[in-house]
């Protein structure tokens, strides 16, 4: 009997994702594991926030390391040249890791064993709620050959986490002086945020060409939300916030102050004066769009688009316990943790939305050169899809806040508002329209843009690739299966003349301004969104295509002028413990690629 049963679990596998949770723990489809729910800064200060039992989905093949499907630790210390082995085992029949002795993992700080797997489930973790049908309802890629990441949860001394795709790793490292010292693989904030940075890679490769200070900025904005929508979903993280705020996130709280073992132990400089904060950087903010006059930080002006989101979460909770104190009137709840429960139950129905609504929106995201305005559109008509009617005017909330940050540039927020989408071109002008034909492979797809170029504004001179092309399953809450979406994404490139003394050493050289476009249709080959990134030759939007120039131009300007571009390393010296320029130069036939590495990720006093 026994023996029938891992085969049973191999079976049931293949529809885990139909499953409730209740359901795949009866089954035996989730693993029990200890994870840092939050920072261990946070930890010191409140204890249930530090490790916990959780439930993670289970998959055929976990083995030693941990290594899974798409995950690999490797214990590997750069400054000592050591390679630890793996120190936690798979068990298969209690469906846990263990110790390599045998016995229950020791949960400590100076436990090899307990950081293995504290790293490898919470990267698991954070990916698989990305491919959840309740959320993108696809299988997410990495931007790199070959399905598995390498997670390094010792990889040396520095005060800094990184994910790196040349070397296709997620790089943690360990700071301070023992017997006080730290690891950043322990600390649930970076963990998720550095997966983030390599799941939006894999969604959107081309972010990583260097094009503008918001797309770069994105990087960080996306990386820093999935750590706030990632330790929201865990119940103990969600009672402790309440007990904090009352449920009130405008509120400071811990879980919108990110990465708090970094923030205190580097701090900021602030008017020429090192200043303690117990945070790496915050959601609480009130920023606008003003703030990214003249800043070429990425991590400061992700801040604007991170706190916009926060507060659009802040309101969908404070809507959502409205409805419930209409509720708490009539039960008269008079038991003080019975009532903090029941918003803790709120706050899980904020979250399962605001979730849905901040992650899908990558689907309708243009393939380069994302600006926050794309991202607030893309969302908006996400939601409009999965849900038409809105019956809690979540959307006027959302238009509301993007519009207050200046990330919407229209005079009001009603019927005017540019955040308004557009299902444009219409159907009856497309030339060779067969969804199934142009879903079947790239190069159907590539003939069907060819005999569309001026529907789509793709110049006729230009040749253009298609760099993506896949489908999504994805679910409302109740479980009930949305019509299948069609993602298409292709692109083409322009050189772009670098004239002046301000270029330095690549004066007279040509840089590539990236151009091109996403189409969703549905299964039935409606068109549901378009959004297009047009050149210097486009026809219909030149105007926006030289404005875009002439930002790439003032972008690399000014790289250049802070020194923080270099010629590209070679792929020995890629990897792990060699430094790297901020952003990266290699030559692509006549012109010059320019791309960010992870140092361009931060700068001396605010790493990760």
């Amino acid at each position: 009997m026994e023996e029938s049963i891992p085969k049973f679990r191999n079976e049931v596998y293949k529809f885990a994702y139909l499953l409730s949770e209740e359901t795949k723990e009866e089954l035996g489809l989730l693993t029990k594991s200890v994870i840092f729910l939050q920072d261990p800064y946070v930890a010191q200060k409140i204890p249930s926030m530090g490790p916990n039992s959780v439930y993670l989905d289970w998959e055929p093949g976990f083995s030693d390391g941990p290594t899974s499907e798409r995950i690999a630790v490797v214990d590997y210390d750069v400054d000592s040249n050591k390679l630890v082995k793996p120190a936690a085992k798979w068990d298969d029949k209690k469906r846990c890791f263990i110790g390599g002795d045998n016995l229950p993992i020791d949960v400590s700080t100076e436990s090899a064993c307990f950081r293995q797997v504290n790293v490898w489930a919470i990267v698991h973790d954070t990916l698989s709620l990305f491919q959840h049908p309740k959320v993108m309802g696809r299988f997410i890629p990495w931007a790199f050959e070959g399905n598995r990441i390498i997670v390094v949860p010792n990889a040396g001394y520095a005060s800094n986490a990184l994910y790196d795709r040349s070397s296709k790793s997620l790089q943690f490292y360990r700071f301070g002086y023992e017997p006080n010292e730290m690891y950043t693989c322990l600390s649930h904030d970076i963990v998720a945020h550095e997966t983030g940075h390599a799941i939006l890679d894999g969604i959107r490769p081309f972010y990583n060409e260097i094009s503008s200070i918001q797309t770069s900025s994105f990087h960080e904005f996306l990386a820093d939300i999935t750590s706030i929508i990632t330790a929201l979903r865990f119940n103990e993280v969600r009672y402790e916030v309440v007990l904090q705020t009352g449920g009130n996130l405008d509120k400071v709280n811990f879980v919108g102050d990110l990465a708090e073992i970094l923030g205190e132990y580097n701090g900021e400089l602030f008017e020429g004066e090192l200043q303690t904060r117990s945070y790496l950087r915050t959601a609480h903010n009130n920023l606008t769009m003003s703030y990214l006059n003249n800043n070429w930080s990425c991590h400061d002006c992700s801040k604007v688009l991170t706190g916009a989101l926060y507060e659009i979460l802040s309101k969908i909770t404070r809507k959502q316990m409205e409805l419930q104190d209409l509720i708490r009137k009539q039960i008269a709840l008079k038991d003080e943790k019975e009532k903090a429960n029941s918003v803790v139950e709120v706050l899980w129905e904020a979250i399962t939305h605001f979730t849905r609504i901040a992650l899908r929106a990558l689907d309708f995201c243009p393939p380069v050169d994302i600006q926050f305005i794309d991202y607030a559109k893309a969302l908006l008509r996400a939601d409009e899809i999965a849900f038409p009617v809105d019956a809690l005017n979540y959307r006027k909330i959302i238009r509301e806040v993007f519009h207050n940050r200046g990330i919407c540039e229209c005079e009001d927020t009603g019927s005017a508002c540019n955040l308004e989408t557009s299902k444009q071109p219409l159907n009856r002008e497309i030339n060779w329209f067969d969804i199934d034909r142009i879903s079947s492979s790239t190069t159907a797809a590539y003939h069907f843009l060819n005999l569309n170029r001026d529907i789509f504004e793709i110049p006729e001179n230009q040749d253009f690739a298609v760099v993506d092309l896949y489908d999504t399953n994805k679910q409302v809450s109740c479980g009930i299966s949305l019509p299948k979406e069609i993602v298409l994404e292709y692109i083409w490139r322009e050189d772009v003349l670098l004239e002046g003394k301000d270029f330095g050493n690549y004066e007279g050289e040509y840089a590539q301004l990236l151009c091109g476009g996403t189409i969703v249709f549905d299964d039935r080959g409606n068109i549901l969104y378009f959004v297009q990134k047009p050149g210097v030759e486009n026809k219909k939007h030149k105007k926006e295509g030289e404005r875009r120039r002439n930002n790439l131009l003032k972008f690399i300007e000014n790289l250049v002028r802070g020194d923080m571009v270099g010629v590209a390393q070679s792929e020995d010296q890629a990897g792990l413990g060699f430094w790297r320029p901020a952003v990266e130069v290699t030559r692509r036939e006549r012109s010059l690629l320019f791309e960010a590495t992870p140092g361009f990720r931060y700068h001396p006093r605010e790493v990760y």
